[in-house]
């Protein structure tokens, strides 16, 4: 109970900080013009810029809480049903494209087989879509990111692998936690909550399955998912 209870201080805690930051930054940039006379239009815009990129970020922070919110709330209400995981790969890159290609970053996906599998399409999507879009976040210019899929008779599994800064080894038993960043100033010059991992690895274990980190610094990253292909209730 007492670390339960400290680990719900710890969070309330994070978020308050993680909420309050933003905020702080769009007073300090609203006082800043409010105290000038006189002020020219394209310091108003340089502002503004600024200030709209506050906002958007206390709104990631939200959606992401309330995706582990909706999360730890529906651990017993799954929608399971028949998916083709090929598919929902391929949907899930479809959208990601862009991001990687404003980086210039390969992304290539390898199908060893076709799969299908009893999983929650929504949950699991978001799991999958968090690990591909920090790979390609968290990557060199000009790198790549390689996503694989294959099966045996019990499980299928979902890799995700990339050229780029890698996860110091000191660093790998905290990355699931909430609000844990690697390095603070670069998750949020990506615009990272410190919250996708976490969520990745609740929907991944409400499937009943593992997920797997292997890391090297400035040699890239490598996250294995193990899925189930029958759901266990």
């Amino acid at each position: 109970m007492k670390n339960l209870e400290k680990s719900r201080q710890e969070f309330v805690s994070n978020v308050s900080h993680e909420l309050k930051t933003p905020l702080t930054s769009v007073k300090v940039l609203a006082d800043s013009l409010l105290m000038q006379e006189n002020v020219a239009p394209e310091l108003y815009r340089e502002f503004l810029v600024d200030i709209a990129e506050e906002i958007e970020r206390e709104s990631k922070i939200i959606n992401d809480l309330l995706s582990l919110v909706k999360l730890d709330k529906t651990a017993s209400d799954m929608n399971i049903s028949s998916t083709n995981i090929n598919d929902l790969l391929e949907s899930v890159l479809k959208r990601l494209r862009p991001i990687a290609k404003k980086r210039n970053i390969e992304l290539v996906f390898e199908s060893f087989r076709p799969v299908v599998a009893e999983v929650d399409e929504v949950k699991l999507s978001l799991a999958i879509s968090n690990l591909i879009e920090n790979a390609i976040k968290y990557n060199v210019e000009d790198g790549w990111v390689r996503v694989s899929l294959n099966a045996d008779h019990k499980y299928f599994y979902v890799k995700v692998a990339d050229s780029g800064i890698g996860i110091p080894e000191d660093a790998q038993d905290f990355i699931f936690d909430r609000f844990y960043r690697v390095d603070k100033a670069r998750s949020r010059g990506t615009g990272g909550t410190g919250l996708g991992l976490s969520i990745t690895k609740n929907a991944i274990h409400m499937h009943k399955g593992a997920i797997k980190v292997y890391s090297k610094e400035n040699e890239g990253t490598t996250f294995t998912v193990r899925v189930p292909l029958n759901y266990i209730a």
